[in-house]
């Protein structure tokens, strides 16, 4: 292995950002899902949340932040399978990607349900 060589340096750069940036992405879904996971075990957001943290959120029923939290678990989920595509094989890691795809969606329109729901006149 050659120090100077031309392009080995910022391979090795590259590789250290990808794993601190897969790190972060694991984290983030991981703290998704503990949030999502607080919301359908308690049905109620917590009470040192300010208004403006609920933007999207008129009335907040207990309805409402258990699928908020299922949303949340949702995309949680999405993350972390996305990130565990990096270590398995290619024909696995399709699957995954299919799999976190189908996540997304699923929590975006529980997300949006939840938003009209909450929105709707009584």
């Amino acid at each position: 292995m050659e120090v100077g060589r031309p392009g080995h340096a910022p391979r090795l750069q590259f590789r250290a950002v990808a794993y601190v940036v897969e790190g972060l992405a694991f984290v983030a879904g991981g703290l998704l899902i503990a949030g999502g996971l607080y919301l359908v075990m308690r049905g109620a957001f917590p009470a040192w949340w300010q208004q403006r943290l609920l933007w999207p959120l008129v009335r907040v029923t207990p309805t409402v932040a258990h699928m908020q939290g299922v949303a949340a678990i949702g995309l949680g989920a999405s993350i972390v399978t996305i990130v565990l595509t990096s270590v398995v094989s290619e024909a696995v890691g399709g699957i995954l990607v299919l799999v976190a795809f189908l996540a997304y969606l699923v929590a975006l329109a529980l997300f949006l349900f939840s938003t009209w729901l909450s929105r709707r006149p009584a």
